[in-house]
């Protein structure tokens, strides 16, 4: 028959090996992160002169979506997106740097980074019309399907990460390994910093509600609040988790999800917005 104690224990062994996952996880994504952070040495910051993609882009980040109808209502209508794939592509183009011009060569499959607000920016929703249009496809089965693509244009600042080349005419060439619209190594110091302080919090927390379960009297009033906060840790850590998880993903590989929005107010026509 178990007894308190054995239940208790049991219940403890759960919450410690579930946490202790989590963080592992966590050690394991900020291991990545910082094998990154060390292959950013020969980093060249530049500004484009000229993109060959469409609208004059350098480079792209796509985000492939599925959007489904959401909440309907007499207030608002709603297509929720989720990410069903992603990659990038360097057209080519020109950049200047330290006062000369190196031409960017093409790659169909490119590591491209873009920050949150260039991802948002290219998520909006252009027009009503768009949004009616968008909205007869999310209410069926298969849903909405998009590609958002956040381009990196003429004079933009950029960041590249490859081994220049010297043509026989004196020309400087690139075939970058990462295109970036952001600072790579500002941006996966804050990675870094997320996931340590996330890792602390988590083990941190983990600790003090076991030393507050196992205080003395066992069961006192002290030690079943010690339960109760461990149960509620349980509960929080793993959607805790997967946020900081989330949140530590290189843009790369990041998720963008969101939403279009179709408020409606009185008589007036309906307005489309994204978050």
């Amino acid at each position: 028959m178990l007894t308190r104690e054995l239940m208790g224990a049991l219940a403890l062994a759960i919450l410690w090996v579930n946490t202790l996952l989590i963080a592992a996880a966590a050690l394991k994504q900020l291991a990545a992160v910082a094998a990154t952070l060390r292959r950013l040495g020969a980093l060249i910051e530049a500004r484009v002169l000229r993109g060959d993609g469409r609208g004059g882009a350098l480079a792209g980040h796509r985000i492939e979506q599925v959007g489904r109808a959401g909440a309907r209502g007499s207030a608002r209508e709603e297509i929720v997106f989720a990410d069903s794939g992603r990659g990038g592509e360097i057209y080519g183009g020109a950049v200047a740097a330290g006062g000369r011009e190196i031409a960017i060569a093409p790659a169909v499959e490119g590591e491209v980074w873009v920050s949150r607000a260039e991802i948002r920016a290219a998520s909006e929703c252009p027009s009503d019309a768009r949004f009616d249009e968008a909205y007869q496809h999310a209410r069926k089965p298969r849903g909405f399907s998009r590609t958002v693509e956040a381009r990196i244009c003429a004079g933009a600042p950029v960041w590249l990460l490859g081994a220049l080349e010297r043509d026989v005419d004196g020309a400087d060439r690139m075939r970058p390994a990462l295109v970036s619209s952001v600072d790579p190594r500002a941006l996966c110091r804050r990675k870094l910093a997320l996931l340590s302080l996330g890792v602390a919090g988590v083990l941190g927390g983990l600790v003090g509600c076991t030393a507050l379960a196992l205080s003395r009297p066992r069961f006192g009033p002290l030690s079943t609040a010690g339960g109760a906060l461990c149960l509620a840790f349980f509960l929080l850590v793993q959607p805790l988790g997967t946020a900081l998880r989330d949140a530590a993903r290189l843009p790369s590989a990041a998720p963008a999800g969101g939403r279009w929005v179709r408020r409606r107010a009185g008589g007036a026509s309906p307005r489309a917005a994204s978050s």
